[in-house]
């Protein structure tokens, strides 16, 4: 495969210093930066550059970086962090060892970080809920890799995979899935699973592409139309949970915002202050934030437009859904026992309609688990897709 985009750099020593890569693409810049002697690498934001000059930010730790190229063509860089500023060399230096593992160049140019494991077919697509990462199948992946093949990727601007069009939108994200699938060149069909949010992603690809499609597993999924069935259901749902309630313009206002704001980060010796603007859209990373609120926003009318239009009966492919038994557990206070009656009834009924979708769906509810089933009884994701993936096989010619 391609290296991971073009140009290198390091700055400061080697015993206190950092590596890092940034690159244009059509949506943005993406990039990350890892520091000597620490094994994590964190995405880079704001990122301003010319022949002459070098600039970016680091939300995850609070910093910031500068660059100039002097007369003699040297180039003089200053890093800023926790209010305190200290000056460090910058030159271009070779891929280092590992640097570029873990990426994957997709049809439109942008890198997305991914990780597969396993061999075997049909291939497994894990795909995350709003606002989470990778991480959330952590106590899944490993196991299901020992079943077959096991992929799964940070979606555009989530982790370190560059940002992507907006808006994020469930048919932009199936396209993303598409190119994915294509550059790492997985066997089709796959097993698809999706958790939450991300059950639109993986039956919306069902959807369209059926043919590449040997199961799905959804694990407590979300359901289309959901935020016009919870508020008939519960008139007041908007005032009980405001922030299961988006528009594309409260995105770009938290995108604004964020940018405004991030570049005091690294001058402060308060970070602490900024945090109001932080914890209302959801974090410091300009670019998760954006891509994270505008999935959130999409949801309805656009998405669920989309997948309505696409959807079709999936004969006899092989379906589980998951669903929770506790959900009082992550309410906010404002939920009473009486309105989540409400809520579970429109949730079941939605996972009911989901699993109709084939002829041969089984929907199954876990006792003890939350909404991050996941997370509370992997056991449960591992038997499901376990058994889907030995479904597939079977039906196999």
């Amino acid at each position: 495969p391609p290296e991971y985009a073009s140009t290198w750099y390091s700055t400061g020593s080697a015993d206190k210093g950092a590596v890092f890569n940034i690159h244009a693409t059509q949506y943005g810049f993406g990039g990350f930066l890892r520091r000597n002697g620490d094994d994590a690498a964190h995405p880079i934001r704001i990122i301003h550059s010319s022949d002459a000059e070098l600039g970016f930010v680091i939300p995850a730790i609070n910093a910031e970086f500068s660059a100039r190229k002097d007369e003699q063509g040297a180039w003089t860089g200053e890093w800023v962090e926790g209010g305190k500023r200290e000056p460090m060399p910058l030159q271009i230096t070779e891929t280092p060892a590992g640097g570029a593992d873990g990426f994957i160049k997709i049809a439109d140019g942008r890198w997305l970080q991914y990780v597969c494991k396993g061999t075997g077919s049909p291939a497994i697509l894990l795909d995350y809920g709003a606002g989470a990462s990778l991480a959330s199948w952590a106590q899944v992946f490993d196991p299901l890799s020992q079943v077959s093949q096991t992929c799964m990727f940070e979606r555009a601007g989530f982790g370190l995979s560059d940002p992507g069009p907006l808006p994020r939108d469930v048919n932009t994200v199936v396209s993303d899935i598409e190119d994915f699938i294509t550059a790492a060149k997985i066997e089709t069909p796959i097993v698809l699973v999706g958790h939450s949010l991300a059950s639109y992603h993986v039956r919306q690809f069902a959807n369209l592409h059926r043919d590449q499609t040997a199961g799905l597993v959804l694990v407590d999924p979300s359901g289309d139309g959901q935020q016009t069935r919870f508020i008939a259901a519960i008139p007041n749902f908007v005032e009980l949970l405001p922030d299961q309630i988006l528009t594309e313009e409260q995105v770009k206002t938290c995108s604004a915002g964020i940018r405004h704001l991030v570049h005091s980060i690294a001058t402060s010796q308060t970070p602490d202050d900024m945090d109001p603007i932080f914890g209302q859209c959801g974090g410091k990373d300009p670019d998760r934030v954006e891509a994270n609120l505008s999935e959130i926003a999409s949801m309805e009318p656009l998405s669920t437009s989309q997948i309505r239009a696409a959807a079709k009966p999936y004969g006899d492919l092989p379906l589980i859904v998951l669903t929770r038994s506790d959900y009082a557990k992550g309410a906010p206070p404002s939920v009473t026992p009486a309105i989540n009656a409400k809520l579970k009834e429109v949730w079941i009924a939605m996972h009911a309609e989901m699993t109709a979708q084939s002829s041969i769906g089984q929907n199954r509810t876990i006792e003890g688990a939350g909404h991050g089933i996941q997370r509370d009884k992997p056991q449960a994701v591992i038997d499901a897709v376990t058994e889907v993936v030995t479904a597939a096989r079977a039906k196999k010619p």
